[in-house]
């Protein structure tokens, strides 16, 4: 009787066991940066649309952090990149934080990263879309949006976040 009681509590016990594991199965990996919130008078714009039809890839893959509160507009994994355009798949994001505090947050984040990654964006800013790094290198370009994109496009994007000012463009080797 005494070793019924036992192998009914270990019973129970294993069951417990098993459901947390599987609990643990079903967690789903979390997505690299949220998209932004799309009001139904946005959604026909091209820019809502690039927004909704991004493939958001999880954080783990990516390994270099999202800036907290941005959300993605646009992704390119490589084989959608435009023609002149080879290298590594591209998440660009959009935060209503400034341009220094953006900076700020990934000087700190990324120990490596320096002063080639803030020329880049000064850069584009200036020149357009050249790409500043060899393709194969993983890095974060940070871009002053009032600078970057025009009057039109900077219009769509309050839409989709107002208060919009700095963009955020990650490159990612996984």
């Amino acid at each position: 009787m005494k070793l019924n009681v036992v192998s009914k509590a270990a019973a129970s016990v294993g069951g417990l066991f098993l459901f947390l594991g599987s609990m643990s199965m079903n967690v789903a990996a979390e997505p690299f940066a949220p998209r932004p919130q799309i009001s139904a008078d946005i959604a026909d714009n091209y820019q809502a649309q690039s927004a909704r039809d991004s493939v958001i890839p999880e954080a783990a893959r990516v390994g270099i952090p999202a800036y907290p509160g941005a959300v993605i507009i646009r992704t390119f994994a490589v084989k959608e990149r435009p023609p002149k355009y080879e290298g590594l798949p591209i998440i660009e994001l959009i935060t209503t934080d400034d341009y220094e505090t953006v900076i700020a947050f990934y000087k700190k984040q990324l120990s490596t990263w320096g002063d080639a990654e803030l020329m880049s964006a000064y850069y584009f800013a200036q020149h357009g879309n050249l790409n500043f790094f060899k393709p194969e290198e993983p890095h974060v370009g940070i871009h002053k949006m009032e600078n970057y994109y025009r009057d039109g496009d900077k219009k769509l994007l309050h839409q989709l976040l107002p208060g919009a000012q700095t963009l955020i463009k990650v490159f990612y080797a996984r």
